[in-house]
């Protein structure tokens, strides 16, 4: 079983000079953008336009990508994925055309035992709970929800689930460190340690230049782009646009797994294939800015110097900015 460790490992072992790279090994597939949570620091809330994957175009993206060789599935992005009634059908599709790891981050609100059993039967491989508070109170001002005790029954449901089943799929959690929690998180991990496989601290970001007020009221690691991705220590580059990319609910093709306004739209999948889009000159182009450093005016440039400016998308005509506040 793949490790959180391992996955990172893989996404590090990128060729940073190659505008023409492989077949993603990864590819996310963003089945909603919706979401049941509203965390303060988020751009989700922000969302234009609600939108939810066609399940018949998912399932044949899903095995082109499967042919050009993408191994590692996620089925979430942007979203919620247990807001999907049918969520597990999108599993069980993964595990039959034969992908090797399939996971989802979720506020795990309703990842209850009626809407996880099924997914988990399919093959789910792996969850993270996305957790950013360590108590009731906190957890309604961080997350807008008071929905801190479900979740914990939630999470310690899959851990007896899963023993009771004999089934190997993991569970993991991750805690955005932030400016309205102060108070000390030691007891809430010795409380759900024995719950969970690995518990992952992650720092706040601006989410790729979505939400520039995190810049002011949170304190941001120069090198930390999205919360768990680094940029690489060699090249101080980004290593998504040659490893991975992100299936939009709208059927697009995204070079950011955190594109909330469909501002690196490389392709549109409901019309144009996996392969030809993943090599096509908007590509290869976006790529060759990326290893010359030519990013100012994408929310590639606010992602990687956490900077006060407004990217522009690459291709209009895909954009869905986000409502007027």
């Amino acid at each position: 079983m793949t490790t959180l460790a391992e996955k990172k490992s893989k996404r590090m072992q990128v060729d940073f000079a190659n505008p023409f790279p492989p077949a993603p090994r990864e590819v996310f597939f963003d089945l909603s953008n919706v979401c049941n949570s509203k965390c303060y620091f988020c751009s989700n809330k922000k969302i234009s336009k609600p939108a939810f994957l066609d399940k018949k175009l998912g399932f044949r993206l899903m095995q082109e990508f499967f042919d050009f060789g993408a191994r590692d599935i996620g089925l979430f992005a942007t979203g919620e994925p247990f807001l999907r009634n049918d969520f597990a059908d999108f599993v069980k599709e993964a595990k039959r055309i034969g992908y090797e790891y399939s996971f989802i981050d979720t506020n795990g609100i309703l990842a209850t035992p009626e809407r996880a059993k099924p997914a988990l039967d399919a093959g789910l491989d792996s969850i993270k709970f996305s957790v950013n508070a360590p108590s009731r109170e906190l957890y309604k001002q961080v997350h807008g929800v008071d929905a801190f005790d479900q979740v914990i029954e939630n999470i310690k449901w899959f851990h007896r689930y899963r023993r009771e089943s004999g089934l190997n799929y993991r569970i993991y959690l991750s805690m955005v460190l932030t400016s309205k929690v102060s108070e000390d998180w030691k007891g809430f991990c010795d409380m759900i340690s024995p719950y969970i496989d690995d518990l992952n601290q992650r720092g706040c970001s601006n989410q790729g230049g979505n939400v520039l007020e995190n810049n002011t009221t949170e304190k941001i690691d120069k090198d930390n782009l999205l919360g768990s991705l680094k940029r690489n220590q060699h090249t101080g580059k980004c290593p998504d646009p040659f490893f991975r990319c992100t299936v939009t609910p709208q059927g697009y093709l995204s070079a950011c797994v955190v594109d909330y306004q469909n501002y690196l739209i490389i392709a549109d999948l409901n019309t144009t294939s996996v392969k030809d889009a993943w090599h096509s000159d908007a590509y290869v182009a976006f790529r060759k800015r990326h290893i010359n450093n030519d990013l100012k005016g994408l929310m590639c440039y606010c992602c990687l110097n956490n900077c006060e400016m407004h990217a522009v998308p690459l291709n209009e005509k895909y954009a869905t900015p986000f409502k007027k506040q």
